[in-house]
């Protein structure tokens, strides 16, 4: 076992105990005591001079009470002798506790008297009764004019010990009411501290009552007092009104002018902690500066750039919450953030930038072959470990960041977007045009990406290098798979047959549209299909061919069949591909088709079913205006006059709808909603999606957006507007009417007119 040092063998130079000094000149005790106890001066039981306590006592002389001597609590008596203790190893001594506390693991002894501080303290306190805080009057004494008194809690204080009539009784009953309501005792003093002013005010206006004017003064409570003070009986009524006190306004912040403060905002509070002086930017005198610059141009030159630190004027800003927040960067406005070890060990574990690519595109250097680029060797999770960007590939993508936000992209499509060109410029970079293809092939291979926007943008710039596949039309594309399906002679047949409706067959006349020759394929196909089995040629089809085809087709396909069948056939005949027309000379019963109209059960409660605001507005035009579904589609905001209740629809012949109460409410809640979510599209259509709002083309939406908002109720947008027109025609028989109400044809007009009034059409032969 260690031998036990041995410490200095002496008396103690504070409590005068005899034996080991563990601290050289005091005991262990005193050394601490003299720490806490730093004042000295005579000890009021001994008279020694030491260092004391709050009590004014020395540390021997506490131990003396707390051992031998605790009737000198109840009488002190000074000049008293103390029983010097020797210091053992391992025998503590009691602890020099003050007087009023119990010693430690022992019970508070309320028999004690109060120590000897509390009894000088309450000696000292005085019966209260100010006389310059509501001096009383005499009573029926009439008042020359009615000042408002400014009470306070201390003007309470200042006269807590004033006899005041009728104040037990109150006391009493705000305690009673507290004990019915379950409140604390804080709730029933405080508000006998309001009670007290309030017979305070009415002795001094010598009144009898408490007048309900002077609760108006009281700086809380004042509900709670007039109901104790009215169940006493003790107040009278109003006779003038509450007075209305105006809130102090908002001023401007002393040192960055942002306004909704009084004095300073809180983010000049904390900029306090810099040096005061005039700003050399802006001139302002006396405020704190980083650099020679005030906050308030620190926070003009942030957001707005360094070019705006040559100017003289800030920017104005609202406090608060909407108050912008100044967040600089080390090294911005000579700005330099503290070394923390946690950022100095995480530069040391960050891994070192990776190269630049060297596959970069050099626009000097020709491709020897063209090849598709294959994306899947990016994946998921390896962002971080794409080659470093070069300064023109950096400038564009922040260029592409600016370039979102000011389209107002929502932040998940912004981050998709932002994604895809980092990989595209990290590989390829930005000093030559990229193949269209290579940038539609990367959401392909690599999942988390999109190429549709980034394509716009870097069109826009002249970097994409357009793919002569996609050049051609969608509908073309879909035409010439159709027929390479087909045998070659048949093939050749048809493809002479889309040259003459492209208007390059040996007469001349308008070219049509591929999407009509789509349409009119898709009516073919299936009977050339079939065909295509039995013979080699469309030379060999006669006219019981074509009977047959069309007697398994009856109503409105046979009738679209017989329709390209006659386009087919003629085309042929004109490039004298064939010796006659199979189609000529076949008839087929003319079917008018009348509208029908859909049970109410099934238009109850339409709009209130739609699905979103657009859904709403869409639903009101087309059910309650008979508008179309292409030129719902092509409505412009323009065309949109909410202040005259009007909009206009582009035909042939314009037509103006004036809108009803509930149509105006839902117009003008989708363009608030259409502001909200898309403030900063530049798209003019009235109707925007996700994707035309954020589209550089400007496009429409889709014919597939107005049938999803319909496809949930069960309805067409064709058959809802032949609802509403056939309902109209049902109160009228004036077509005119019919013309002017929803913009349509004569001969339209009249075939609704016939199906709402049977009873009109002319029956006779001709």
């Amino acid at each position: 076992m260690a031998a036990r040092r041995a410490w200095p063998i002496g008396q103690c130079r504070v409590c005068l105990g005899w034996g080991e000094k563990a601290q050289f000149a005091d005991c262990v005790g005193c050394s601490s005591w003299r720490q806490q106890h730093p004042d000295t001066g005579p000890c009021r039981r001994c008279g020694h001079d030491g260092h004391l306590n709050t009590d004014g006592l020395c540390r021997l002389c506490l131990q003396v009470i707390r051992t031998f001597d605790p009737g000198w609590i109840a009488d002190p008596i000074a000049g008293q002798p103390c029983q010097l203790a020797l210091i053992l190893p391992g025998i503590s001594t009691p602890r020099a506790q003050p007087i009023d506390r119990p010693l430690r693991g022992k019970p508070r002894d309320a028999s004690r008297p109060r120590s000897w501080l509390e009894r000088q303290r309450v000696a000292a306190v005085q019966p209260r009764d100010d006389p310059c805080v509501c001096p009383p009057a005499l009573r029926g004494q009439l008042p020359l004019f009615q000042l408002r008194r400014q009470l306070t809690e201390a003007h309470a204080r200042r006269i807590r010990d004033r006899q005041l009539a009728d104040y037990p009784r109150l006391r009493a009953a705000a305690i009673a009411k507290a004990a019915e309501h379950g409140l604390s005792t804080a709730w029933w003093r405080s508000a006998c501290w309001m009670l007290r002013l309030a017979l305070a005010v009415r002795d001094a206006d010598g009144e009898d009552l408490v007048a309900e004017e002077v609760l108006d003064d009281l700086p809380r409570s004042r509900d709670t007092a007039a109901g104790i003070l009215r169940e006493a009986g003790l107040l009278r009524a109003r006779r003038r009104r509450r007075p209305v006190v105006p809130a102090k306004p908002h001023r401007s912040c002393r040192h960055c002018d942002c306004w909704g403060f009084r004095s300073l905002c809180s983010g000049c509070g904390s900029w306090g902690r810099h040096p005061l002086g005039d700003c050399h930017r802006c001139g302002r005198h006396g405020v704190p500066l980083l650099d020679g610059l005030c906050r308030a141009c620190c926070l003009h030159i942030a957001h707005h750039g360094p070019e705006t630190q040559a100017q003289t004027w800030t920017q104005l800003w609202f406090g608060g919450d909407l108050a912008p927040r100044l967040v600089i960067r080390s090294g911005t406005l000579g700005y330099a953030a503290p070394h923390h070890k946690a950022r100095q060990q995480a530069a040391a574990t960050r891994p070192t930038e990776p190269p630049v690519s060297p596959h970069l595109v050099n626009p000097a250097q020709g491709a020897l072959f063209d090849a598709r680029r294959d994306w899947s060797c990016v994946t998921v999770g390896q962002l971080d470990r794409l080659p470093s960007l070069t300064r023109t590939a950096q400038a564009l993508l922040d260029e592409f960041g600016h370039h979102a936000e000011r389209q107002g992209w929502d932040e998940q499509v912004r981050r998709l977007a932002t994604r895809s060109l980092r990989i595209l410029l990290a590989w390829v970079g930005a000093d030559a045009p990229i193949p269209e293809a290579d940038i539609r092939s990367l959401p392909a291979d690599r999942p988390g990406t999109s190429a549709r926007r980034i394509l716009q943008f870097l069109a826009q710039r002249g970097l994409v290098i357009p793919d002569p596949a996609r050049g051609i039309d969608v509908h073309e594309r879909a035409v010439e798979q159709r027929i390479q399906a087909l045998p070659a002679g048949i093939a050749a047949e048809l493809r002479r047959w889309v040259l003459v409706l492209r208007g390059d067959g040996r007469r001349a006349h308008p070219a049509m549209p591929f999407a009509t020759i789509r349409k009119y394929l898709g009516y073919l196909h299936p009977v050339l299909t079939g065909w295509a089995g039995r013979v080699t040629s469309l030379r060999e089809i006669t006219n019981d061919d074509i009977r047959h085809a069309l007697a398994s087709r009856p109503g409105s396909p046979g009738r679209d069949l017989l329709s390209a069948l006659r386009s087919l056939f003629q085309a042929l005949k004109q490039e004298r591909m064939i010796f006659r027309d199979p189609a000529r000379g076949i008839p087929l019963p003319q079917i008018e088709r009348l509208p029908v109209p859909i049970p109410t059960d099934r238009l109850r409660g339409l709009v209130d079913r739609a699905d979103g605001m657009m859904a709403k507005l869409v639903v009101a035009l087309i059910a309650i205006h008979g508008l179309g579904r292409r030129e719902t589609r092509h409505l412009r905001l323009t065309d949109l006059d909410l202040p005259h209740g009007r909009l206009t629809v582009r035909r042939d012949l314009r037509h103006i709808v004036y809108l009803d109460e509930l149509t105006h409410t839902l117009a003008g809640d989708w363009l608030r909603d259409r502001h909200r979510r898309w403030p900063r599209t530049a798209n003019p259509y009235l109707l925007v999606s996700q994707q035309t709002a954020a589209d550089d083309r400007l496009p429409p939406v889709s014919t597939m957006v107005i049938n999803d908002i319909f496809r949930p109720l069960g309805l067409s947008p064709s058959k809802l507007r032949q609802d509403r027109i056939l309902d109209e025609a049902r109160h009228t028989a004036d077509p005119v009417h019919l013309m002017r109400v929803f913009g349509i044809a004569a001969e339209t007009a009249m075939k609704y007119i016939y199906a709402a009034h049977p009873e009109r059409r002319s029956t006779l032969w001709r």
